[in-house]
């Protein structure tokens, strides 16, 4: 039997001395086989308090007071949201790892477990982006010396994009039959303007510029915009009404700012008997604006794409066959004109 193994009536302990401290554990079995593997990971813990003079700290503690001490203020609450639902999803994965244990190759092994379980590249890519804000904090506290979730290539994850489907006239007119008329007001604006959801469910009418017919928008995805909008869209927004309570845009039938809008939206969707989701209203209005004939650059500064190429996936759904040309014209011209 090893020296540090020991019964206590059934169940198996361990006990190891470090610095002249006797440390002891129960190591929870009455298997002799299991205690031995256990007791492997007790030495490798001592080892480290060995030579670092404190014990391993693991990846639940590392997660418990990220959120307890890091994450509140850190960003704002929908990012904190999206982070902790992150930590949940990895959780799984690394909780039965020391923080120390975790390196590219366990990142590596993360990406591969979460692929399996179906999750799509931007949630993985949005998964490590939580991974790595907690371990950065580790590093900050002295449990580790480097961050492998940050250093880890993520363009071994490409953005993998869903097929994009046309809404039909139809589809938004059954749709908007079956909602309040408040709510039915918003989704006209977001297929009028291709706005993203949050930006016109927070909007506020200190961002509206009536004589130009602008909208100001400092809190994006991405960086601050003014787009203008055409006369239908600004109806659309005189239709809204005033509030002597707050300066929202579009409110609720109760009076208020929109709460749980996504949701809402799947409801009225089910009800209505249509399958498109929200986003794919702003999908729309770029599809048309481009059939129309409209410039694909001015059509991504509208959106807020950090780069035209994102807005390029539009072409393959639109009907005149002259607008990727014109495109690639247009950048080959700023191109020539750079260099």
């Amino acid at each position: 039997m090893p020296e540090n193994l020991y019964r206590r009536g059934e169940v198996w302990w361990a006990r190891i001395k470090v610095r002249g401290n006797e440390y002891r554990r129960s190591l929870r079995t009455t298997s002799r086989t299991e205690a031995k593997q256990r007791l492997k990971a007790f030495r490798a813990e001592m080892d480290h308090l060995s030579y670092y003079g404190e014990a391993r700290h693991t990846w639940k503690e590392a997660v418990v007071q990220y959120v307890q001490t890091i994450l509140p203020g850190a960003v704002k609450p929908s990012t904190a949201k999206r982070y902790l639902v992150s930590l949940k999803q990895v959780g799984p994965h690394l909780e039965s790892l020391f923080v120390d244990e975790i390196t590219p190759r366990s990142i590596g092994k993360l990406v591969t477990a979460r692929t399996r379980d179906k999750a799509t590249n931007a949630t993985i890519r949005r998964d490590l982006t939580a991974v790595s804000r907690v371990l950065a904090s580790t590093v900050a506290w002295g449990w580790r010396e480097d961050n492998p979730a940050k250093t880890w290539d993520r363009e071994v994850i490409p953005e993998r994009r869903e097929p994009i489907a046309r809404i039909a006239d139809d589809d938004i007119a059954a749709f908007l039959a079956k909602c309040p008329a408040g709510f039915g007001r918003v989704v006209r604006f977001l297929f009028q303007t291709g706005m993203r959801q949050n930006e016109a469910v927070t909007l506020r009418r200190a961002q509206l510029r009536p004589a130009t017919k602008e909208i100001h928008l400092a809190k994006t995805k991405s960086r601050p915009r003014v787009i203008t909008v055409d006369g239908t869209a600004w109806g659309t927004l005189n239709e809204a009404p005033l509030s002597l309570s707050h300066d929202y845009v579009f409110t609720s039938e109760h009076g208020g700012p929109f709460a749980n809008f996504a949701s809402r939206f799947v409801q009225i969707r089910t009800r209505a008997g249509t399958s498109f989701r929200c986003h794919d209203l702003r999908h729309e209005f770029a599809i048309r604006w481009l059939e129309r004939g409209g410039d694909i650059y001015d059509l991504s500064r509208h959106l807020g794409h950090s780069s035209v190429k994102v807005t390029e996936m539009y072409l393959d759904y639109v009907g005149q066959s002259g607008a990727r040309e014109r495109a690639q014209r247009k950048r080959s011209e700023g191109k020539r004109r750079a260099g």
